[in-house]
């Protein structure tokens, strides 16, 4: 049961029509929304290593909160805060 979970995922995120970077973004937003830290982090991660741009991640943080309201705010500020750990999203303030 596990194996095609994990296959799904792998297909679901693999290239397609719409770039990996993108697919990323979505899956940060869903992340958000669903409240998963452990998830926001691993695709902040991936974003990063796709060399997605920290303001395109920002703005896809922004859609998250719309769409999510308020109760996200905490778990957006936690993934600002991992955000800066990553070489590619950091602000280079950290």
């Amino acid at each position: 049961m596990f194996e095609s979970f994990f296959s799904l995922d792998g297909a679901a995120y693999a290239p397609g029509a719409l770039p990996v970077s993108v697919k990323e973004l979505l899956g940060l937003v869903v992340s958000v929304m669903k409240d998963c830290e452990e998830c926001v982090y691993h695709h902040l991660e991936r974003c990063d290593e796709e060399r997605v741009a920290r303001d395109q991640v920002l703005e896809a943080l922004q859609i998250a909160l719309v769409g999510g309201g308020s109760v996200t705010i905490p778990l957006l500020r936690r993934a600002v805060s991992h955000m800066e750990k990553l070489p590619n999203l950091g602000d280079g303030r950290a």
